[in-house]
């Protein structure tokens, strides 16, 4: 497996960590999206050597804005925060035919 994507695979299971925590403290956050994304990305990582140089950067941006926190709306804090990420992580999904 490319080092690429197991860097990606930690840095969604750091980030997955951090919204749970994030989730037992505030009732806003959207931790049933938050995993339905985390699990989407994941499986689609699984294709990554049959992914084309345009489909690895899709994922890659993908991760890269689900893992920040304080985007559009801050995913910890607010009950749309994982809104946009949906977007973008669909959106890649969709590019890698998933």
């Amino acid at each position: 497996m490319d080092v690429h994507v197991d860097r990606l695979r930690a840095r969604l299971q750091d980030h997955l960590a951090q919204v749970r925590a994030a989730a037992e403290d505030n009732e806003f956050v959207d931790l049933h999206l938050a995993e339905q994304l985390h699990s989407r990305l994941t499986a689609a990582l699984d294709g990554w050597s049959t992914y084309d140089h345009e489909q690895r950067a899709a994922l890659t941006g993908a991760v890269n804005y689900l893992v920040q926190t304080d985007d559009e709306e801050n995913d910890l804090r607010s009950p749309i925060g994982f809104d946009d990420d949906a977007e973008i992580v669909m959106a890649a999904l969709r590019r890698v035919g998933g």
